[in-house]
């Protein structure tokens, strides 16, 4: 259901007042906190400060002043950085102050006391603040100073409640939780596809049944970063060496380049030998020997050209002539040799018709020198919606290689792009590489950017050409330094979490599109605007530079393709259909020995490489800088089994600059294909589009682009392949392994550097006309990855896929950086992500999808680094951990680190270190409404059941750690969803209290239904209730939706601008939306039509004056389990008929029992029914004690006339069951044949397991009374007795427990 944006409000929540319950006392609060946060941290001797006392030092490690621009500030400490020889570590560095350089006199600089004017006052820190912050969190949230004392300690017998398993004795020893959920599924299940070192092609492999736990590690023990206002958390680790002229760093490794991730790099091909060279064989005809050709001339300007028959002709010079079209007939080859000075080949045509064969060297003899392919050829007029044109054949200004070969193979460099191993500083003339290069002098090269945006009209890419390289600068630690011709405008980052990519362009093979006629008529000329984007709204000016029309490649009709060492520049023609600057059309499983790598591609107009209805072909190790449209394309959904890996994806743009530019909501209204636009997709073009995931996507990299690798939605082929019957969306991954995206999602807040989302079909007004919906699409942008191929078994590609034929898409070791959005979001599909970085993000991950595990994540949201933004607001920016949805998720996060996320505020419980969290600094600071965890709590419609989990949560100099994010009303009133909030925390490390903890709203509103007894810990702030599971026996979470008159259960989300009102009657009105909680009239959407509470005297109106949790139209209700019961009550009296479906609960380690009252001689019908099967139907009957009912198998109920209570067992139950009734538990599997393993839904990861309600199955209680006044409820409501749920001498302290005394 659609949720809108979680975005933070933009001021905090109120202060919630001091609850009923007592909490602790506070353990480390300060005496007297400050009223408001430092926005500075204390100055202290020795570090620097501004001599004009303009402004003191803006973090721990940049003195700015005032007259200081942000480059400037970068600069200065970039040089810090250099300059400091004597000290071992960045963070050393800066703290003594900042070293001077060059006689440079910038008013910063080492003191020995601060200035007085400067001191900052700041509450006592934890630990030397020198040092850096314990990694293990507190034992418990530390207590607001208004909480009510905790009285004073008294021996204290308990009784707790008898087990519910009938053979059981009543146990008074608490037991844990039994949260992490029954035996993991068989090893045999789990998938090996993830590579164990660096693979060139990586073997698929089965895909998972069941997510499979990946096998025990911890979660990251990385020493902590200081705050965002300190040095940043991640500097290189220095080498010790010997010394020279570039330092002693700190460096970064290949090794030391990620904290937790492995990130694969290609094999080094080795030295080439020059054996069997093509243009040196024997019969070889010369193209400028006039005897070649049977004209007895050599071809002219404007001339097409066709080579003799049987024929292999060479040409070793230059070509002066203009051409016009060559044609390589089927027998013959044309061969580029090498001129015998070494002078450079040259060659211009319109175009190449290649049924025979294209060559320019081989793989054992690669050309050597230099060739230069000029195509030419003005734009058509004629081209139709669909991007065809009758003039605009393969062969008009592009080399169709039509049923033959092009085989091309420069000389080899290696790699063809690698990674900083040392920052690069504004006006350096070299970098340093982490891996040695063989790349030449006079090459040039791209320096990605570390900004946080990248577009045509702000961008800090750079290309510099090469002056010298210097092999292994420091033995055993840098692999080359690099210098250049020039020195570096911008400045780009590396530290030990993250590097600037630095990528090779010229290769000395080059085919390219003629200068004059391929560059764009139709430029952007800049000013436009759009949606505002962190305090900026420029956008790229829509339908502009939609003229681009480059040279291409295209093997198609059976053809093949080898290339390596080529060059494409100016290639691609802007919205022409197959015109891109090499691509594979319609080829099959017929060219799998193909290749496209070590290639680079620049200045294109349209895409890089298409795979179009190909298989098992190889794209790696090129290198693609500013392109229009998506660069590495799968084109149609259908390609599989290829490889995609080790390439670098840099500078995309969206085709004819129409962008997806949004703001905070969830939907993106859809774009329609049309002229300039014939694949919609394009407004949201991305370094990778991976239509289908089976193929193996490995070790590759995209910096900029609206996302850095896009995951679109495919319900059924397009193009030429869109009648195979396929489901591309659901098919399923084969590797997705160390990919790392930055720079990129700063057009839509949702949209995430790997971006699985988005949904492209036929427009159901024209259907050969494309719809691209870029946001969440739940009709048709909608993944179910299945074991079982529907669209083969039910000749279905829609068919439900039952639990036991679910697959999980599995994405491992990927890295995302300096993205002003989620790193990774996905609207839909079953997932496993295993070890992800994120490194200064403003969000670490979201996923609305029920079944959705993520392991070994590690969120830093910011580093420490400056964030180079436009704008220069960083502070405009959250600093998110991860959000929790509202309805329908299923999420398990475990061994996972959290660090430097959540605002840095006074409110702080957790950690009062000065550099916790982020501040609202210029420099890298973040929103003050950030958080490391987040629930979505604005939705009366959509309301959380059973839905999240966690175990080995590690936070790291975190500030804010939770907040309900209510945006329409900030929780004022409160909504369903908002108090409804649970969250298993199976050992206690999210909430801190290192023991299994179940974590709940701690909305007033909800009264007491979670502050269930005097250990629950309260987190005022965000605001949660941290209950013990320890604390009782059989404590648990349950589900269920209630039901009792479909007329008013019919209106929840029903569209109408009035609110229900008792003079409705339910008609022409509206309840329980996801958005205004009031109407026009003031009349609440979603008034409390009743309540439920706990039962027993201490959940009675004297102790709980809201009387339980409201019971609205909306009927769903979460809460503990195992307790004495649930006590339902509608204020209209007891319902005649009550239907309870989507029950969540495990039924035998965690009973729930539901009471209602009803007046003496009421019978009662109780009857539970399965789905899709009316025979199937359990009749309950009566027993004589609650106890009994508790103990039962669920299908039993008590009526006590001494207290007006009907008792009721609700288990859940198989969607369908025809063996005997019997109390499931959530290890059992099915016996009932078909496709399910278990027999209840369920949701497993990393040894913790959820239950899932299934649609269909539901429990009916009629109550024979009689009808009053209001239609479906009993006349009588008898007075209420509360039953006496304790022995006697003994008193109500939880909802589950009794002792002599409470304390």
């Amino acid at each position: 259901p659609p949720s809108p944006e979680p975005t933070p409000a933009p001021t905090p929540l109120p202060t919630i007042g001091s609850t009923p319950q007592p909490t602790p006392a506070p353990t480390e609060a300060p005496t007297s906190p400050p009223t408001s946060p430092p926005t500075n941290p204390p100055v202290t001797p020795g570090m620097g400060y501004c001599s004009d006392g303009s402004s003191e030092c803006l973090t721990v490690d940049v003195c700015a002043c005032a007259t200081d621009s942000l480059e400037a500030i970068f600069e200065r400490r970039s040089r810090n950085l250099q300059d400091c020889p004597s000290i071992s570590s960045r963070k050393d560095c800066t703290r003594t102050g900042g070293c001077q350089w060059n006689g440079k006199n910038d008013g910063c600089g080492p003191v020995a006391t601060p200035p007085p004017t400067n001191t900052v006052v700041s509450p006592p820190p934890t630990s030397n603040p020198t040092n850096p912050p314990s990694h293990v969190p507190t034992n418990q949230p530390i207590p607001s100073p208004t909480s009510a004392p905790v009285p004073a300690p008294v021996e204290c017998k308990c009784l707790g409640l008898p087990s519910s398993a009938p053979t059981n004795p009543p146990s008074n020893a608490p037991t844990p939780q039994p949260s992490p959920g029954p035996t993991p599924e068989p090893t045999s299940s789990a998938p090996t596809n993830e590579p164990s070192s660096p693979p060139t092609n990586v073997p698929s492999s089965a895909p998972t049944q069941q997510p499979s736990p990946e096998p025990t590690s911890s979660a990251p023990t990385n020493v902590p970063s200081e705050a965002p206002t300190s040095p940043p958390s991640n500097p290189p680790t220095p080498n010790p060496t010997s010394p020279n002229s570039y330092g002693i760093g700190p460096f970064v490794t290949s090794a030391s380049s990620s904290e937790l991730v492995t990130i694969p790099r290609p094999q080094n091909p080795g030295s080439q030998s020059q054996i069997n060279c093509l243009h040196l064989q024997e019969g070889l005809k010369n193209w400028h020997d006039p005897s070649t050709w049977l004209s007895s001339s050599i071809p002219t300007d404007g001339e097409s050209v066709t080579l003799p028959e049987n024929s292999k002709v060479v040409i070793n010079q230059a070509v002066l002539e203009e051409l016009n079209v060559i044609n390589v007939p089927s027998s013959s080859e044309l061969i580029f040799g090498e001129d015998a000075g070494g002078a450079a080949i040259t060659l211009d045509a319109a175009g190449m018709d290649v049924q025979g064969a294209l060559r320019a060297g081989s793989e054992t003899c690669v050309y050597d020198t230099e060739l230069t392919i000029t195509l030419h050829g003005s734009r058509p007029t004629d081209l139709d919606i669909y991007g065809k044109s009758p003039t605009a054949t393969p062969s008009y200004k592009g080399i169709s290689v039509n049923g033959g070969i092009i085989s091309m193979h420069g000389k080899r460099h290696f790699p063809t792009w690698s990674r900083l191993a040392e920052s690069v500083r504004i006006g350096q003339n070299y970098l340093l590489l982490q891996e040695q290069v063989n790349w030449e002098a006079g090459q040039e090269v791209l320096l990605t950017t570390t900004a946080v945006h990248d577009s045509r009209d702000w961008h800090r890419n750079e290309v510099m050409t090469i002056d010298y390289v210097v092999d292994n600068p420091i033995p055993g630690v840098v692999g080359s330094a690099v210098h250049f011709t020039s020195s570096a405008t911008y400045a780009h980052v590396a530290n030990n979490g993250y590097q600037a990519e630095v990528g090779l362009l010229s290769r000395n093979i080059k085919i390219q599109g003629a200068a004059d006629d391929s560059e764009p008529t139709d430029p952007d000329t800049g000013g436009c605007t759009g949606n505002g984007h962190f305090g900026v709204n420029f956008k790229p000016c829509p339908w502009t530079s939609t003229t681009g029309f480059g040279g291409h490649i295209m093997v198609h009709s059976g053809g093949k393709g080898y290339m390596e060492g080529v060059e494409l520049y100016r290639m691609g023609q802007t919205n022409v259909l197959g015109r891109y600057p090499f691509h594979w059309h319609q080829l099959g499983n017929a060219c799998s020995d193909c290749y496209f790598r070590a290639n680079s591609i620049h200045r294109s107009f349209y895409r890089c490489i298409s795979i179009h209805g190909t298989h098992n072909t190889t794209v790696s190790e090129n290198v693609a800088y500013d392109v229009d449209g998506y660069c590495y394309y799968l084109e149609d959904g259908v390609e599989e089994d290829n490889t995609i890996s080790f390439n670098l994806a840099a500078h995309i743009h969206p085709v004819s600059n129409v962008v997806a530019d949004s703001g905070g909501g969830q939907t993106i209204t859809p774009f329609v294909q049309s002229r300039d636009l014939i694949l919609p997709a394009d407004a949201t073009a991305s370094g990778y589009y991976i239509t289908n995931l089976h193929n193996d996507i490995i070790g590759n990299a995209a910096s900029g682009g609206w996302a850095g690798f896009a995951l679109p939605v495919l319900h059924s082929p397009i193009g030429a392949n869109r009648d195979v019957n396929m489901r591309p969306g659901n098919r399923l991954t084969k590797v997705f392994d160390g990919n790392v995206a930055h720079s990129t999602g700063w057009w839509w807040s949702h949209a995430g550097a790997f971006y699985s989302g988005g949904s492209l079909y036929y427009s159901s007004g024209d259907d050969t006309l494309l719809e691209y919906n870029a946001g969440r699409d739940q009709s048709k942008g909608t993944r179910s990855p299945c074991l079982v191929d529907k669209c083969v078994e039910n000749n279905n590609c829609g068919s439900y896929c039952y639990e036991g034929e679910r697959a999980w898409y599995k994405l491992t070791n990927n890295k995302v950086f300096m993205t002003a959005s989620p790193s990774l979001n996905s609207w839909s599909g079953r997932m496993e992500v295993i070890r992800f970085e994120a490194h200064d993000v403003a969000l670490g991950m979201e996923a609305l999808q029920d079944g959705f595990g993520i392991d070994q994540l590690l969120v830093e949201c910011r580093s420490g680094e400056e964030w180079v933004i436009p704008g220069n607001r960083p502070d405009y920016v959250s600093a998110n951990g991860f959000f929790w949805y509202d309805t329908g998720q299923g999420h398990i996060i475990s061994s996972s680190t959290f660090r430097n996320c959540g605002a840095r505020n006074a409110n702080n419980a957790y950690d009062t270190s000065p550099t916790r969290g982020c501040d609202t600094n210029e420099i890298n600071g973040c929103s003050s409404g950030s958080t490391v965890w987040g629930f979505l709590t604005h939705s009366d419609q959509f309301t959380p059941e059973l839905m999240q989990a966690t175990s080995g949560i590690t936070y790291e100099d975190c500030g804010r750690r939770f907040k309900l994010v209510d945006f329409k009303d900030n929780n004022t009133p409160s909504s369903v969803s908002g108090r409804a909030q649970n969250w298993i925390d199976t050992d206690g490390s999210a909430s801190g209290l290192n023991e299994p903890t179940i974590m709940a709203s701690g909305l007033t509103d909800a009264g007491n239904w979670w502050k269930v007894d005097s250990n629950v810990v309260d987190d005022p702030e965000a605001p949660l209730a941290f209950i013990k599971v320890n604390d009782g026996n059989e404590r648990g979470l349950g589900h269920i939706r209630l039901r009792w008159k479909d007329e008013i259960h019919n209106t929840v989300g029903n569209g109408s601008s009035k609110a229900c009102t008792p003079s409705d009657n339910w008609q022409n009105c509206g309840t329980c939306y996801n958005g205004s909680k009031v109407d026009g009239s003031g009349d609440p959407y979603c008034p409390a039509l009743g309540r439920i509470r706990h039962i027993g005297s201490k959940f009675d109106l004297t102790n709980d004056p809201t009387g339980g949790l409201p019971i609205t139209a909306n009927a769903e209700v979460a809460g503990l389990t195992g307790g004495f019961a649930w006590l339902l009550q509608l204020d209209d009296g007891p319902p005649k008929s009550l239907k309870i479906d989507q029950i969540e609960v495990d039924p035998v380690e965690t009973p729930m029992v539901l009471a209602i009252p009803y007046d003496s001689g009421t019978s009662f019908s109780i009857t539970a029914h399965a789905a899709y099967c009316s025979s199937c139907v359990e009749t309950f009957f009566a027993v004589n004690s609650v106890d009994h009912v508790r103990a039962s198998q669920g299908n039993t109920y008590y009526y006590d006339e001494a207290t007006k209570l009907l008792y009721v067992r609700i288990v859940q139950t198989p969607q369908t069951y025809l063996t005997d009734w019997h109390l499931w538990n959530l290890d059992d599997l099915n016996m009932d044949g078909g496709p399910r393993t278990h027999a209840l839904d369920r949701f497993t990861f990393s040894g913790i397991t959820l239950p899932s309600f299934a649609y269909g199955p539901y429990l009916q209680i009629d109550a024979d009374c009689a009808e009053g006044a209001i239609s479906g409820h009993c006349a009588t409501t008898p007075t209420y007795v509360e039953p006496e749920v304790c022995p006697p001498d003994y008193i109500q302290v939880s909802y589950d427990k009794c002792c002599v005394s409470e304390g």
